[in-house]
């Protein structure tokens, strides 16, 4: 018999002399293949000793509060004969109390993978701080990442995606979608081209991951973090509908800066340009603005909460008064002053007076202003820009995607591999001798009717056309079978976009030719119902693409217009974005399709797909008619448990194994294990 301890936050708890503890393992299981699996125990219990009533602060009494919260699993971990064996968390079910008195607790143990998905609880991408990748919002940085690749050395860039016209190349002066022409065309006066407010970035997806590391305190480790292909992976910063800054929800409010006291009071602090409440009371307070050069907002925030906002329009040659009256504030609130403006510009202007008045005295509180005038730089702030995704499903879509295997190497470090790559990891055991041969069962696997890999669907406008126009979306795969089993659905939390190769409209005598461009756009837009011309923005699941530098597009060069009006000489390269990860040839590219759906720049199929990369491999020995499931038992030296690692593959009668689950009784080595014959 092993010596089997459990630890709670680095507390041991006694067991009962009898309780035997089972573990089961899993990353990848045949009866779900679309899940990503962690270490867990068989529900357990432990006697409610004095012991374990102090370590689980008598869990079974409501009237006591502070000690062990069975609200969240906790830290824990277990140990075999004095070797620590697995990390990870308990989880609280119930305590049975018999009469009046506790007389056990019931716990589940899980593994890392299920402690990795707690840290992320319910945050989302827009909460990780994407900050090093602000930038200025104006023509000229935003051509950096549109037309060269040096805009945060290509880990941020504006794919050609328009989030709110329909975009057109070369189009006639009389035809109704002249507006929305593209092409470079300086010659006539018309300005043709793209200005730059019609751009959204994309940013590097390693990056993301990036930030989640930083935000948790873990790490991500392994060489698909490296692969080149992931390292072209880019999101698409496109959370709300139309153009970034159509309103000011993603424009960041700046802090005003005072440097000077001019009447009574002591209360605020210029180093922190907070007013610290002294007393409880009612306050009116008054800042005086001048000479703003651009239409504003100034808001009243206490404690860090916005609980007050005026509006201005512009005033370049004169002064404003605004008034925030009426506002309750406690002893010890903080409050501050900040300022942004309606739209995304940069602007100057200043603050003459600024001051802060009681209602049961009307005793003025404190005075400040500004000496000269302050400048509101204007920066496009990427994070609240991310789309409306949680951080778990995100990491999840991208587990899934790619078919990867997550396997901790701590508790704060995790190894991302394709499941490929980390069974080619494993090393080959012999277990002929611990296995039990007297009863094995020898299965058929369950076999799926259906596998349906699939994006969300999309209500934009080519992706709804061809949804409808066929019996899957774009991008997804479905393969139907004529066994009687259960349906495998691997369902990613994206949208897959359908790109589309503008045409460029060649006038000659007889008429207008149609030329296909090298230009591949992307319209986030859907055909308003019952309008044969109208179009309507479209927001939907967020979006991933491939990213590349460059795309020649000199044959048909577009236009681009910076903030002053002023169009830029022809841009003759862009970024190539596309679900196909490069420009250069099929025979390189991979896809984000799952099957072989046609590409739109190439307008045949890519062969390297996310099931041909990553998953066929899986189903195709699934499906092979020597595949075999089989069910044995065996006894487990304590070398052997501790060291039991599911990518090595188990050598019996002469045979290579995969061991597709284990149920381990860590207690007695007693071993269930589910084998699949490696084909």
């Amino acid at each position: 018999m092993n010596q089997v301890d459990i630890y709670i936050n680095n507390q041991r708890l006694d067991l009962f002399q009898d309780e035997e503890i089972s573990i089961n393992l899993s990353v990848q299981n045949i009866q779900d293949l679309s899940k990503v699996f962690t270490d867990f125990t068989q529900s357990f219990t432990v006697p409610a000793s004095t012991t374990n009533n102090q370590i689980l602060s008598h869990y079974y009494r409501t009237d006591l509060s502070g000690g062990f919260d069975g609200r969240v699993r906790q830290t824990a971990r277990i140990e075999i004969n004095s070797l620590t064996f697995r990390t990870g968390v308990v989880q609280m079910e119930n305590v049975l109390v018999k009469a009046t008195s506790p007389y056990s607790y019931s716990l589940t143990f899980y593994g890392e993978l299920v402690n990795l998905t707690d840290l992320f609880g319910e945050d989302y991408l827009y909460d990780l701080d994407l900050s090093t990748y602000d930038h200025d919002y104006n023509g000229s940085t935003i051509q950096q990442g549109f037309d060269q690749s040096n805009l945060f050395s290509g880990d941020v860039f504006y794919p050609l995606m328009s989030p709110v016209k329909n975009w057109v190349y070369d189009v006639a002066p009389s035809d109704p979608n002249h507006d929305n022409d593209i092409h470079y065309d300086a010659a006539l006066g018309h300005n043709h081209g793209i200005h730059y407010y019609e751009l959204k970035p994309a940013i590097k997806v390693v990056r993301i991951l990036e930030a989640i590391e930083t935000k948790y305190g873990i790490n991500f480790t392994g060489d698909f973090m490296s692969d080149t292909q992931f390292n072209k992976l880019y999101l698409w910063a496109h959370r709300y509908e139309g153009y970034l800054y159509d309103s000011s929800t993603a424009i960041e409010w700046q802090l005003i800066n005072f440097n000077r006291t001019t009447g009574g009071g002591a209360e605020f602090n210029l180093s922190t340009e907070t007013w610290t409440v002294v007393d409880t009371d009612t306050y009116e307070l008054r800042i005086t603005l001048q000479n703003v050069g651009a239409n504003y907002e100034v808001g009243l925030f206490q404690n860090g909460t916005q609980i007050g906002v005026a509006q201005e329009d512009a005033h370049p040659a004169s002064s404003v008064l605004i008034t925030f009256e009426g506002y309750g504030f406690d002893a010890g609130d903080e409050v501050q002053i900040k300022i942004r403006p309606r739209s995304a510009v940069t602007f100057n202007y200043q603050v003459t007076d600024y001051t802060a008045y009681d209602a049961s005295t009307t005793t003025q509180r404190f005075e400040v202003d500004q000496t000269a005038f302050a400048t509101y730089s204007f920066q496009l702030a990427m994070s609240p820009l991310m789309p409306e995704i949680k951080v778990s499903d995100f990491l999840a879509g991208i587990i899934k995607q790619h078919n990867l295997v997550v396997t901790p190497n701590s508790t704060t470090e995790f190894n991302l591999q394709t499941l490929n790559d980390w069974y080619a990891d494993g090393v080959d055991k012999d277990f002929q001798e611990y296995l039990d041969i007297t009863e094995t069962s020898v299965n058929r696997p369950e076999l799926y009717r259906r596998i349906a890999y699939s994006y969300q669907d999309t209500e934009q406008i080519l992706g709804f056309e061809y949804q409808r126009s066929n019996t899957t979306g774009f991008g997804d795969l479905r393969a139907d079978f004529t066994f009687d089993g259960e349906e495998l659905q691997v369902e990613l939390p994206f949208e897959c976009p359908l790109f589309e190769k503008l045409t460029n409209f060649q006038a000659h005598m007889g008429g207008m030719t149609a030329i296909p461009s090298n230009i591949l756009v992307y319209k986030s837009i859907t055909r308003e119902a019952d309008t044969d011309g109208a179009f309507n923005t479209y927001v939907g699941a967020p979006i991933l693409i491939y990213g590349e530098f460059s795309l020649d597009i000199s044959a048909n060069p577009l236009g681009f217009i910076d903030e002053t009006g002023t169009l830029q000489p022809p841009i003759n390269e862009v970024w190539y974005a596309n679900v196909s990860s490069t420009s250069i040839g099929t025979g390189l590219a991979y896809s984000l399709c799952w099957g072989a759906d046609t590409d739109p720049f190439y307008l045949t199929p890519v062969g390297k797909s996310l099931y041909q990369t990553y998953w066929e491999d899986y189903i195709v020995d699934l499906y092979n008619t020597k595949r075999r499931l089989v069910q044995v038992e065996a006894q487990l030296p304590i070398g052997k448990v501790i060291t039991f690692d599911l990518k090595n593959k188990i050598i019996w009668n002469n045979q290579k194994w995969i061991v597709n689950s284990a149920n381990i009784n860590m207690t007695t080595g007693k071993t269930r294990l589910e084998l699949l014959n490696d084909v």
